[in-house]
């Protein structure tokens, strides 16, 4: 398959050819390669290297790249507001690690990094200094050309190694339309209990990366065709196949292909209130769909907020995110009957509001002077950016002098937001 070098960005192949202008072995790695070979712009790229993190913050130092992780330790490289992972070559433990075998920080060669990876298209190797693809398994191209899902290794162990790799596996079927070789479809088959033994903390982030990008609509699809929702996303799997289901259905496929236009932004509090929307409908009034909003009664936010709950249960997403759903629905019956237009302009989910707002009017009203009523732009007074999706705001109390210095621990830790990869 042809590799477009092109499509990797500049700054990505300065940090490549930067350490290994300092000796260490570097590639560009994973699902990047697989999406430039796809003729697709990557999403994000990650890049591995022999050097560990202490060489790699030294090539770049302190104040541009920073370590993270305990049981998995890497670098975070900042290149504007972009965060770039720097990993070094990994093993798969082994029995004489010890204590070492409890963690991933068992450091190895790029041949030995690319057998432990979870599949085939996600271990492909790329050099730019020698503009050469390296494919280790020798399936990973073979593969993405064929869009196939092919384990490393035993199917059946690797899952149950780590059961999020389920998730992932299914995730390239419903985003890039991938079919998993038997083996590795039987062993989705029978381990898609294990998912319930997976931590909360990765099954939510994992949700909210789904959930966040253009394909959420197809990936749900294909978590229903292999039987994962009843384990995974239970009122989904009760729900499918019903009228508000299709709807949302529509609904997310609507806001996806406008995101890929362009057109929005992939914002999560979006996407969880387009997903609710419908049951949240149902909840609230039993009236003809043709029907614009709902009445306004006391309490309404708290059953807004509980539906959205029990929609993703058992999981949740932070408060912020949440808040920001709940107050983009609460907008629509004042946006849909077009009232209270300057209020609506000044709040500060305006523009999220908005868009909901359009997605509806599309499948139902199909009213082209309801959109031409709003303005696709916030009033001035307000930033026009929903603070629910972006970096926490972190609130700094006031520098205290003298006596009045507060003890050392009085200060909370400061929290760094983000949605690294695993």
């Amino acid at each position: 398959m042809y590799f477009d070098n092109t499509r990797v960005e500049r700054h990505i192949v300065d940090i490549i050819l930067r350490l290994k202008r300092a000796g260490f072995e570097t590639y560009l790695v994973g699902g990047a390669i697989r999406d430039i070979l796809m003729q697709r712009v990557p999403k994000d790229y990650d890049i591995s290297t022999e050097g560990t993190p202490e060489q790699i913050r030294d090539v770049f130092g302190r104040r541009s790249a920073r370590i993270i992780g305990k049981r998995f330790r890497l670098v975070h490289y900042y290149h504007g507001a972009d965060i770039i992972e720097i990993s070094t070559f990994r093993r798969a433990p082994l029995p004489s690690d010890g204590e070492v075998s409890g963690d991933e920080n068992a450091y190895g060669t790029a041949e030995e990094d690319a057998w432990r990876r979870d599949f085939t298209v996600n271990a492909l190797f790329y050099d730019p200094s020698s503009k050469r693809v390296v494919d280790f398994t020798g399936k990973g191209i073979e593969d993405t050309k064929d869009h196939v899902v092919r384990v490393i290794g035993d199917p059946m162990g690797r899952l149950e190694e780590d059961p999020v790799r389920i998730l992932r596996a299914l995730k390239l079927v419903g985003q890039y339309g991938f079919k998993p070789e038997p083996s590795t479809a039987a062993a989705i088959s029978a381990s898609l209990p294990l998912i319930t033994q997976c931590s909360h903390s990765r099954l939510s982030l994992e949700l909210e990366k789904i959930i966040r990008r253009p394909y959420s609509h197809s990936i749900f699809q294909a978590f229903h065709d292999f039987g994962l929702l009843p384990y995974y996303l239970p009122f989904f799997s009760e729900e499918w196949g019903t009228p508000e289901c299709v709807y949302m259905l529509e609904l997310l496929r609507e806001r996806n292909e406008r995101i890929l236009q362009g057109s929005y932004r992939d914002s999560v509090s979006l996407a969880i209130a387009t997903a609710c929307l419908p049951y949240i409908e149902r909840t609230l009034r039993q009236d003809s769909s043709e029907e614009r909003g709902w009445q306004y009664f006391r309490g309404i936010e708290k059953v807004i907020h509980k539906t959205i709950l029990k929609v993703f249960a058992p999981f949740h997403f932070p408060k912020r995110i949440v808040a920001s759903a709940v107050g983009m629905i609460m907008l629509q019956p004042s946006m849909l009957n077009m009232s209270r237009k300057s209020n609506n302009l000044r709040n500060k989910r305006y523009l999220h509001a908005r868009e909901l707002m359009t997605l509806q009017n599309k499948f139902k009203w199909n009213d082209p002077e309801l959109e031409a009523f709003w303005p696709p732009m916030a009033s001035p007074q307000r930033h026009p950016a929903d603070p629910g999706d972006g970096q926490r705001r972190i609130k700094r109390k006031p520098r205290r002098r003298g006596n009045d210095r507060p003890a050392k621990d009085s200060y909370g830790d400061m929290v760094q937001c983000g949605n690294p990869e695993g």
